[in-house]
Formats: structure tokens, C-alpha cells, sequence
């Protein structure tokens, strides 16, 4: 498939923590008025933590193959090229023969690994697609993908998962003179093509290396391995010292070991760089809230009702955040938020029906569904849907089926 720059490249799966744990004092006026950088490495209280019991993975590690996969690859790379295929599409055609055993697998792997087991989550998909394309010798760019997050609930922390995309570049392309491209041509390999996805910015390779490494800091944390997590977030830092997301973890993992202090004071760098960023305002209101400072939590509470981040999906998983916490007002205020930033997210429909319904709110849930039906073409789901306005509008109102 040809690619232009609107085009979606391979989806790679990120591990995120999103718990509610660490805050700071910090109000919104200040967070507003500041935009530096900062270093958050010597708030780091690195007595806590303790070298880990394994060996860390080196870059080489994570996007090497072994010789005999080298070989494989190259061998029906030139086999595509004596055929008259393009390099950018002689990779793409040995990646999507690849897949055509490749398992969906919740692991985040290295190449090796991922090629070796034929199994791996997105993120160890884009990882061996690098270490093919290297091998060809062209030219890649990773893209952020805002898509329907996926949610997870383990141990107390709840996980949701974002994309990157791989973009490999034609080679042959040569920019005519007096035109304007936003990317060159390419193409893409999409492990999980969905319509509602939408790109966003680039993402450069520090910053994707920092993604697998904060990938592994995640899972040493749901298995409580908090050194091999302080490690890998170490690591994922060192790449990407701006990561909001990096700086969330530390942070959890800081709260974790006890020390809230400190917890306070990386949330406190990040929301200096990050004013805007949901998550970590969400994770440092619910601090403030753990620790009863609600006078506190309170005005940033209601600064962050008043952002305007246009990925619609950042204000749904608020809205799910909120549902989990049986907060329906501010669910509601979520949901509404996406819909104005994209009607077309059936999703933020389906949950103002969901609140509406227990609620007893016939009428409201109603107009939801009948809302969620004018973005619906799937046959299945139209006719869910209007089996749910049945049931609402029917004799048995009092039975409110879930969908």
C-alpha cells in the first residue's frame, strides 16, 4: 500500500502507568507561566533503590538479530529486488509475509526475540521492523498514533496503552522543484488498522528508544520489581529527559517505595515543563487527595476541566478514570468534552448512555444511543444499539441491559 504523509504506518503498543498516586504543591498559575526544561535526574533518590538482580538490555540488545535471521531477511530482501520491487516495499513485502504467522502477544520483546517466538506486542513489532529496516540501509520515522485507548487494571494500577507508527521512506523519491511536501513517500504496514486513528507528530529515535524502555520499567512495576523498574526508567529518561510519561513513573515508583517527598518534587519538574499535560495534573490531584490536601487539589481540579487538549481520547480515558472512581458528574463533563472535540468517538456516547441509564435518565440515555447510532455503519453494532433503544423505550425500562 502506497503511504502519504496522512497515511498510518505500523502500530506499535506502549505500556503507560497511569495510577492515581503523586502530586505536588504546585498551583495553576505557576504551572500556566512556566515552559522550561528541566532536569529531573537530581531529584532522583537513588538510595532507594538498588542495583537489579538481572542485566539491563543495551541498545544493540534490543534492535540486534542474530546472524542466521540477518541472513533470512536478507535473502528474501534481494529476492524481492531481483523481482523489480522497491526497497521500501521489498521490506514491507517480507514484514507482511512475517505476520501472516506473527501472534499478538502481550510481551514487549527485542527483535531477536520477536522474530524468533513470531509473537510480540506492537511495540516488539516496531522494534524488528528498525532492525530490518537498518538492515536494508533506508530511511524510517517513527509518528505518535491517537487512538482508542485500551485500559488495564492490575495490582492497583491502571494501564493504558497509546501507538507509534514506523514511517519506511521511498528511496527513489526525488522532490520536484517549487512543491511543498509535509513527507516523503513510503509505505505501511499496519498491525492493527483501525478508521478512528489519526496521527500525530513525529517521534525521533531517542524518544522511541525511551518507549521500550519505560515498556519494560511498566512490567517490572506490575510484577513489583521496583529496582528493575527505577532501572529501566533510568534508561528511558536518559533518552527522553522531557517524557511526561517516564517522569509519571519515576515518580509512582517513588511513591511506592514510601518516599512522597520526592514523589511530590519530580510531579512538581514535570508539571513545570508539562503544565498541560492530563496525566500528570490527574496522577498529582489524586496525591493531594490521598494525602487530604483537597484545598490543594481543588483549583488544579478545575484548571484541568479547563484545558483544551485537542486528542479527544486523552479526555475519554479521563472519562473511564472517572467512571472507575464512580464519579459520574465529572465522567459526564469528559465525555461531553470529546464529543465536542470529535462527534464522531461512539464511545463517549455509549458511556453518557451507560450514566444516563443507571441514573434512571430515560429520555437522556435515549438521545445518546440515537447520537451513537448516526457515527455507527457496522451492521452488529447498529442493531445493538437499537435493541438498547427498544429496551429503554419499551415496558421494560426497569431492566436496563448493559451493553
Amino acid at each position: 500500500q502506497e503511504m502519504t504523509f496522512q497515511d498510518k504506518i505500523i502500530t506499535g503498543l506502549l505500556l503507560v502507568t497511569w495510577v492515581l498516586l503523586s502530586g505536588c504543591t504546585l498551583t495553576p498559575e505557576t504551572a500556566k507561566n512556566s515552559n522550561q526544561q528541566v532536569d529531573i535526574a537530581p531529584l532522583l533518590n537513588t538510595q532507594l533503590f538498588t542495583s537489579p538482580a538481572v542485566a539491563l538490555l543495551s541498545e544493540d540488545d534490543i534492535f540486534t538479530l542474530s546472524k542466521e535471521q540477518q541472513q533470512a531477511f536478507i535473502s528474501g530482501y534481494q529476492r524481492e529486488l531481483a523481482k523489480g520491487v522497491k526497497p521500501h516495499k521489498a521490506v514491507q513485502a517480507y514484514i507482511t509475509n512475517l505476520m501472516g504467522d506473527f501472534a499478538y502477544y502481550g510481551e514487549t520483546y527485542t527483535a531477536q526475540q520477536a522474530m524468533s517466538l513470531e509473537q510480540g506486542n506492537c511495540m516488539s513489532l516496531a522494534v524488528l521492523t528498525t532492525a530490518l529496516v537498518r538492515l536494508a540501509g533506508l530511511e524510517f520515522d517513527y509518528r505518535k498514533v491517537n487512538t482508542l485507548p485500551i485500559f488495564e487494571k492490575q495490582k492497583s494500577l491502571l494501564l493504558s496503552s497509546s501507538h507509534v507508527q514506523t514511517m519506511i521512506y521511498d528511496p527513489g523519491f526525488v522532490a520536484e522543484e517549487n512543491m511543498i511536501y509535509w513527507s516523503k513517500p513510503g509505505v505501511v504496514i499496519d498491525y492493527f488498522p483501525v478508521d478512528s486513528n489519526y496521527a500525530g507528530s513525529k517521534y525521533s529515535y531517542p524518544k522511541f528508544l525511551a518507549m521500550f524502555y519505560q515498556n519494560l520499567a511498566a512490567d517490572a512495576l506490575l510484577e513489583e520489581d521496583f529496582n528493575l523498574a527505577f532501572a529501566y526508567a533510568t534508561k528511558a529518561l536518559q533518552a527522553d529527559k522531557a517524557s511526561s510519561k517516564i517522569i509519571n513513573l519515576l515518580a509512582v515508583l517513588h511513591r511506592r517505595m514510601g518516599d512522597i517527598s520526592s514523589a511530590e518534587a519530580i510531579y512538581q519538574a514535570g508539571l513545570s515543563q508539562n503544565p498541560d499535560d492530563i496525566y500528570l495534573l490527574s496522577n498529582f490531584i489524586a496525591l493531594l487527595k490521598r494525602e487530604k490536601r483537597f484545598a490543594e487539589a481543588e483549583p488544579l481540579e478545575q484548571s484541568m476541566r479547563l484545558l483544551d487538549d485537542p486528542n479527544p481520547y486523552a479526555w475519554l480515558e479521563q472519562a473511564y478514570l472517572a467512571q472507575q472512581k464512580h464519579k459520574d458528574s465529572e465522567a459526564i463533563d469528559y465525555f461531553n468534552k470529546v464529543i465536542a472535540k470529535a462527534p464522531y468517538v461512539q464511545e463517549a456516547y455509549i458511556g453518557l448512555y451507560r450514566i444516563y441509564a443507571r441514573q434512571g435518565k430515560i429520555a437522556r440515555a435515549q438521545l445518546m444511543l440515537e447520537k451513537a447510532l448516526e457515527w455507527t455503519h457496522e451492521q452488529e453494532e447498529r442493531k445493538g444499539y437499537k435493541r438498547k433503544l427498544y429496551q429503554l423505550t419499551g415496558d421494560n425500562r426497569a431492566k436496563l441491559a448493559r451493553l
